[in-house]
């Protein structure tokens, strides 16, 4: 029995050292056709490869292990587009939905079983949990005109998701914050304001994007504040708004691992386009990449030898 139990732990330990921390991204391939492409490489940023290499909008949102979840418009008309799955190295390639889902953020819960999910506007206004086979299980009406890019918090229970009262980024004094909501009760509260808000200007940037939840419980978003992007974090609810920033300027897409270390994309003013940038828990920033490419949105996802 020893012997068996010890055999066991081996096992275990082994599959455990040949997991590696990779970072999933997207890639704009081609600006003329808008081809979006989905590249992994090293949390150094070496070894990147092309695992999507389809010529179409392919754009990763989520991950859960060794598995990367993204939406693409491959063998649909442009921008029409549905939830796939795919392992970190590009294989076991697997459409999730069978309808329409909108340009928004999206994210998983129960060891990426279930979803949440902004459908197309064509299909309904709402939002949608849905399982790993792409049925609904729960339709969450949301009492805003506008509302975006939902996410979980860490335990499932709540969702954090972008809103407005106004229609459109078009209209006339639109002012996108944050919400958060929980999903038991559906109570909801505006947990961001920013200055503009309430100037009735026309809108020209995010006032608040890319929600992520740390695991620690926080939520990270990016905000245009002074003509500049930068990340802040803050509790749901709302207090205790902090700027997580490292660089100079303009960091939206960003996303956290369980360590606490900060993955993001930043435009620099002394460089065009967009580079991708990391930075420990211990405060210090690496560079990724160093090119002329458009890299965008990374996410950490691991990889299995």
């Amino acid at each position: 029995m020893k012997k068996a139990i010890y055999f066991i732990l081996v096992i275990i330990f082994s599959i455990r050292c040949y997991a590696q921390q990779k970072v999933a991204y997207n890639v704009l391939e081609d600006a003329a056709t808008q081809d979006y492409e989905v590249y992994v490489m090293d949390v150094d940023g070496k070894n990147s490869k092309n695992i999507t290499n389809s010529k179409s909008v392919d754009w990763v949102y989520d991950s859960f292990e060794d598995k990367i979840y993204f939406l693409s418009d491959r063998n649909e008309c442009f921008r029409c587009f549905y939830l796939y799955e795919m392992d970190s190295n590009g294989d076991n390639l697997r459409k999730i939905t069978n309808f329409k889902l909108g340009d928004s953020w999206l994210s998983s819960r129960k060891e990426g079983m279930e979803f949440i999910v902004k459908p197309a506007e064509t299909e309904d206004s709402s939002f949608y949990i849905i399982d790993s086979e792409g049925t609904i299980t729960e339709k969450i009406k949301i009492v805003l005109t506008y509302f975006n890019d939902p996410t979980f918090s860490p335990d499932g229970t709540k969702i954090v998701f972008r809103g407005s009262d106004k229609k459109s980024p078009k209209e006339l004094g639109f002012a996108d914050a944050l919400y958060v909501m929980d999903l038991s009760t559906k109570q909801m509260n505006k947990i961001t304001s920013h200055p503009d808000e309430n100037a009735g200007k026309q809108w020209t940037g995010y006032l608040a994007a890319a929600p992520r939840w740390r695991a620690d419980g926080k939520i990270s978003f990016a905000s245009k504040r002074e003509n500049n992007y930068d990340i802040y974090t803050i509790n749901p609810d709302g207090t205790e708004m902090t700027s997580v920033t490292p660089l100079e300027n303009n960091q939206v897409y960003h996303h956290w691992n369980a360590d606490g270390d900060l993955i993001f994309e930043a435009s620099m003013n002394n460089h065009t386009g967009y580079e991708l940038y990391k930075r420990t828990k211990d405060g210090v920033t690496i560079q990724l990449t160093e090119d002329k490419v458009e890299q965008y949105a990374p996410v950490f996802v691991k990889s299995k030898k």
